[in-house]
């Protein structure tokens, strides 16, 4: 492995993949999976710099994809800190403005909402043909985002994926993050689960190696003509049902506080994913309770490994 701007793994592989936003919940995920099957990849994250004085770092002015996780905003901080979305939307039109310059550009996956940018007047399951209209300013910038990439249809291969409501081992429990997270935090933690807004209210929950799976197959695809696909599950679920499946796989007596819907929340979405199965070949692979089963481990995991620590801490500080 070789640190630089940005972090380079599987030095033997050619045909680098560059991953942005590597830090984060889904960015960790695919970049592992990347090294695992030895492809050469740039890894860069909020401290490291993959614009230097304006350029392309090193490892980006070869890459042959470009994974472009970053983002400074989810649907609360995008209502709260317009200003992030701003310099989210900068930065990376200025990433593309570089990367349309190279004799061979490579192709570009951005990853999107499919949460939040469709039309609640239509009827779901979403297609990525149906009506856009988001709700709020996390949706906007999205679609701002596809905007810009769009834009460069001709100088750049673009791919777009929307997602539905991601979530597995490592997912954040911060401001803003994914319900499932929050629950299994709780239930770790003997709190209350928060469950926020209407039971009935239905989402689309995907594993993140779902997701990764996506983006795997799409490396070097070098797509003639922009593709937009959307990532999800392709099943309703609502939060009632949720419950139940985190109630039957935690198999403990969970307390629960209901709390009313915030401004940005949908009552349903889900999608449609029989483009990603048409283009790709791929279907997703991880069932609800399969998924949430193996956070869970991955939470208890984590709690043995603190608690191992925090045990030894106070050995040692009681020599």
């Amino acid at each position: 492995m070789v640190l630089m701007s940005g972090r380079v793994i599987a030095d033997g592989a050619t045909d680098t993949a560059v991953v942005i936003g590597s830090a984060g919940f889904i960015g960790r995920r695919l970049s592992a999976t990347l090294d695992l099957a030895r492809v050469r990849t740039a890894c860069f994250t909020r401290q490291s710099r993959f614009l230097c004085d304006g350029e392309l770092a090193a490892p980006i002015a070869g890459a042959g994809t470009v994974f472009y996780l970053a983002s400074s905003i989810n649907p609360a901080l995008g209502e709260s800190h317009p200003e992030l979305a701003r310099a989210d939307h900068a930065l990376f039109s200025t990433l593309l403005d570089r990367l349309r310059r190279r004799d061979n550009p490579p192709t570009v996956v951005l990853t999107s909402s499919g949460g939040t940018v469709y039309d609640p007047a239509f009827a779901p399951p979403y297609a990525e043909t149906s009506p856009l209209k988001p709700s709020g300013a996390y949706g906007r910038a999205k679609i701002a985002l596809e905007e810009e990439l769009l834009s460069h249809a001709g100088e750049l291969p673009a791919v777009i994926l929307r997602m539905s409501n991601v979530y597995g081992p490592g997912q954040p429990t911060g401001r803003g993050q994914g319900v499932l997270a929050h629950w299994l935090a709780a239930a770790l933690d003997s709190r209350p689960l928060r469950l926020i807004g209407d039971v009935t209210a239905t989402r689309d929950y995907v594993y993140v190696d779902d997701v990764v799976d996506v983006m795997r197959r799409l490396r070097g695809a070098g797509p003639a003509e922009p593709l937009i696909l959307n990532v999800g599950s392709g099943v309703r679920t609502s939060l009632s049902d949720l419950l139940d499946v985190v109630r039957s796989v935690v198999a403990l007596d969970l307390r629960v506080e209901f709390q009313p819907s915030r401004l940005f929340d949908r009552q349903d979405v889900w999608l449609d994913v029989g483009e990603a199965e048409r283009v790709l070949g791929w279907r997703p692979g991880t069932s609800l309770a399969e998924g949430v089963a193996a956070t869970w481990r991955s939470w208890l995991a984590g709690a043995a490994v603190t608690a191992g620590v925090n045990e030894l801490q106070t050995i040692f500080e009681a020599i």
